[in-house]
C-alpha cells in the first residue's frame, strides 16, 4: 500500500514537472512570436516612412522644375490682375531697346548730302583790308613794344595770337612774337617756332603789324618788360585807356594770361585783321604740315569721305564741367577728387548744367546721333581724343556703331610720332590739320578747338561741321527706350537744323567770333537769300536761335581745364603763381565777370 502510494507520488510529480516543461515552452514561443511579429511591423514601417519621403521628394522636384520651365502666368489671371499695368510697364522698359529702338547698321536714304553743306557754293572768305585801313610802316611806333604770353592748350592758345596781333595794331606798337604757355596743365615745352612757322608769320602780316623775334635790349642790357592783364572783352577803347598810357610810361609791356582778351565785336577792318592772322598766317611748320598731311592721305586712302571727331572726354574736361554720366559713387569719387584742383569752384549740379547743354555728349550719343543724320556703319570716323574717361569701355558703343574707327595711332606708326608724341601742342597740331581737311568735322563739345575748326571751315567754303544741339537731345537721350529708331532719328535731325555749319546759321555779330567770323564771309554776286520761307523754316527758327543762345553762353568757356582767372593746383598739390598783375589795370570790375561765367 505505501509502495502504491509512493508510485502515485512520484508520477504527480513527473506530470507537473511536464506539465511545467510544457508551460515554459508555451511561454517562450509566445516571447518569440512577439518579437517576431515586432520585427516585421518594424521593418513594414520603415519600408512605408521612405516610400513617403521617395514620393515626397519626387513632388517637390516636379514643383521646382514646373516653376523653372514654365512661363510666369499671364496678367489677365484673376490673382495678378491688380499688378497688370505695371508689370507691363516694366517689361516694356526692359525689352524696348531691343525689339523696338532698334540701330540700325544703315544710315538710310535721307534724300541729302551729307557730305557737303547746302549753298555753300555761293559764300566765300574775304579778309582783305579796306583802302582806310592804315598799313604797319605808316602807324608804328619805334619806341612801343607789346608782349604777350598765352595760356591753355594749343588752340586757345591760338586764340591769344590772333588777337595779340589786333592788340597791337589798336596800341600802334611791334608785336614780339608770342610766349607760349608752358606751366599750365598741359605741360608742353614748345616754342612759337617749333609748332608755328615763323617767317611766314612775319612777312605775311608785314603791311599790317612790324613784328619782331625778340625784345631789343635796352642801354646794352636785357629788357624786362612790365606786366599787366587785361580784363575779358577788352575792346579798342579799353585798350586805349588801359594798356596805352603803361605802354607810353614803360615802353616794353607784357600782357599775361593773353585769351579771350579782345572783344568780338570791333570794326570790319580789325575783325578782317583777325581773319588774315588766324587763316592765312598763322601756319604750322613745315614738319608739322607734311606729317598731317600724311594722315589725311592715308585716311583718304581707305575711304572716299571721312568723319574727323573730336572727343572731348577726358577725366579733366568732365571733372570741371561738374557733369555726371551715370557711373556711381566710383564716377562721383574720382572726378569729384579731380574737381578740388580748382580752388574757386562752386558745388557742381549736373542736371543743371546738362539742361543748359554744357555736358559733353558721351562716345555713345555721338554715335547715335551720327546715325540718326544717316551715317552708316560703314563710314571712317577718325577721333582726335585724349586720354578718355572710361577708356575702351567708354568707347565700346561708338567702335560698335562705326568698326572703322582711327585715329592719329593707328594710322601712322610709332616711330613716325616719336618726334610728336611728347608734345601735347604738336600732337595738337596733327589733329587740327586732320580734322581741318576732313569731308565732315563733329564735336561734342563747345571748346576751343570746335570753335576754331568750325570758323575756319566756314570761311574755307563751310565744310559741314556739326555741333550738337546739346540743350535738347540730352531730353532725347534720356527718353530713347521709349519710341522708336524712326521717332528717335526724325527729332535728332530737326534738333540739329541750325548746327550743321550752313551759311546764316547765326546772325551776324553773334556767337564768339572766332566760331562765326561773318565779318570775313562774303556772298556770291548775283544770289540772294530766298526771303519766302516754307513753313517748315519758321519751326525751324526756334533750332537757329538754340544754337545762337549756345554759343553766347558758351563764347568764354575755353576747352582746356586751366580756365583763365582759375587758379589749377599743380601737381603737388600748391597754387600755381599768377603772373605780377597792375592794379591800375586789373580792377574789382573783373570779379562779377568771372562769378558769371561760372555761374548756373
Amino acid at each position: 500500500m505505501m509502495l502504491k502510494n509512493l508510485k502515485q507520488l512520484l508520477f504527480s510529480l513527473e506530470m507537473r514537472r511536464k506539465q511545467r516543461e510544457r508551460n515554459n515552452i508555451i511561454l517562450r514561443g509566445s516571447n518569440d512570436f512577439c518579437i517576431g511579429l515586432n520585427l516585421i511591423l518594424w521593418r513594414k514601417r520603415h519600408r512605408v516612412f521612405s516610400f513617403i519621403s521617395a514620393v515626397s521628394g519626387c513632388l517637390l522636384f516636379l514643383l521646382f522644375a514646373f516653376s523653372i520651365f514654365t512661363p510666369p502666368p499671364n496678367a489677365t489671371n484673376h490673382f495678378l490682375a491688380h499688378h497688370s499695368t505695371v508689370v507691363k510697364e516694366r517689361e516694356a522698359v526692359e525689352s524696348n531697346f531691343d525689339t523696338v529702338f532698334q540701330v540700325p547698321s544703315s544710315g538710310g536714304n535721307l534724300g541729302r548730302d551729307l557730305w557737303s553743306s547746302n549753298q555753300s557754293k555761293f559764300y566765300y572768305g574775304c579778309s582783305n583790308a579796306s583802302k582806310k585801313f592804315q598799313t604797319a610802316d605808316v602807324k608804328t611806333h619805334t619806341n612801343r613794344y607789346l608782349l604777350i604770353a598765352t595760356s591753355g592748350g594749343l588752340n586757345q592758345q591760338r586764340t591769344g595770337i590772333v588777337d595779340a596781333v589786333v592788340a597791337a595794331y589798336i596800341l600802334n606798337a611791334t608785336l614780339i612774337i608770342p610766349r607760349l604757355d608752358q606751366h599750365s596743365y598741359w605741360k608742353d615745352s614748345s616754342v612759337f617756332a617749333e609748332i608755328f612757322n615763323v617767317g611766314w608769320f612775319i612777312s605775311s602780316l608785314s603791311r599790317d603789324v612790324e613784328i619782331i623775334k625778340e625784345l631789343p635790349p635796352k642801354g646794352g642790357k636785357a629788357w624786362i618788360p612790365h606786366g599787366m592783364r587785361v580784363p575779358r572783352k577788352c575792346d579798342t577803347n579799353c585798350y586805349e585807356t588801359r594798356v596805352l598810357p603803361v605802354l607810353n610810361k614803360k615802353h616794353a609791356v607784357e600782357l599775361t594770361k593773353f585769351d579771350y582778351r579782345l572783344s568780338n565785336r570791333l570794326e570790319t577792318d580789325l575783325q578782317k585783321l583777325r581773319c588774315r592772322v588766324n587763316y592765312h598766317a598763322l601756319r604750322f611748320t613745315d614738319t608739322i604740315l607734311e606729317m598731317g598731311k600724311l594722315l589725311v592721305e592715308r585716311m583718304r586712302i581707305k575711304a572716299k569721305h571721312f568723319i574727323a571727331l573730336h572727343l572731348r572726354f577726358e577725366p579733366d574736361m568732365l571733372a570741371f564741367s561738374g557733369c555726371y554720366y551715370g557711373g556711381g559713387e566710383k564716377e562721383r569719387s574720382e572726378l569729384g577728387a579731380i574737381r578740388k584742383r580748382w580752388k574757386t569752384l562752386h558745388a557742381s549740379n549736373p542736371d543743371k548744367v546738362r539742361r543748359h547743354g554744357r555736358c559733353p555728349l558721351t562716345p555713345e550719343e555721338i554715335g547715335l546721333m551720327l546715325r540718326a543724320m544717316g551715317f552708316g556703319s560703314d563710314v571712317h570716323v577718325y577721333v582726335a581724343s585724349g586720354e578718355v574717361y572710361g577708356a575702351e569701355e567708354t568707347l565700346a558703343p561708338l567702335k560698335a556703331l562705326f568698326p572703322n574707327f582711327h585715329s592719329k595711332e593707328t594710322v601712322a606708326t610709332r616711330e613716325e610720332l616719336a618726334a610728336f608724341s611728347p608734345f601735347s601742342g604738336r600732337m595738337a597740331a596733327l589733329d587740327y590739320i586732320v580734322c581741318d581737311e576732313s569731308d565732315v568735322f563733329v564735336t561734342n563739345n563747345n571748346g576751343n578747338m570746335a570753335r576754331m575748326l568750325a570758323g575756319r571751315r566756314r570761311y574755307f567754303g563751310h565744310k559741314p561741321t556739326i555741333r550738337p544741339n546739346a540743350k535738347k537731345l540730352y531730353k532725347l537721350f534720356l527718353d530713347r527706350n521709349n519710341m522708336t529708331w524712326e521717332e528717335f532719328a526724325s527729332k535728332v535731325r530737326t534738333y540739329q537744323i541750325g548746327f550743321m555749319g550752313e551759311p546764316k546759321e547765326m546772325k551776324p555779330g553773334r556767337g564768339e567770333f572766332h566760331e562765326n567770323p561773318d565779318s570775313c564771309i562774303c556772298q556770291a554776286k548775283g544770289f540772294e537769300t530766298i526771303q519766302n520761307q516754307t513753313p517748315e523754316d519758321h519751326e525751324n527758327d526756334n533750332n537757329r536761335k538754340d544754337a545762337v543762345e549756345m554759343s553766347d553762353e558758351q563764347q568764354f568757356i575755353e576747352e582746356d581745364p586751366d580756365w583763365t582767372d582759375i587758379d589749377y593746383l599743380d601737381n603737388a598739390g600748391g597754387f600755381k603763381e599768377l603772373p605780377i598783375l597792375d592794379s591800375n589795370v586789373l580792377t574789382k570790375q573783373e570779379q562779377p565777370e568771372v562769378e558769371e561765367f561760372f555761374s548756373d
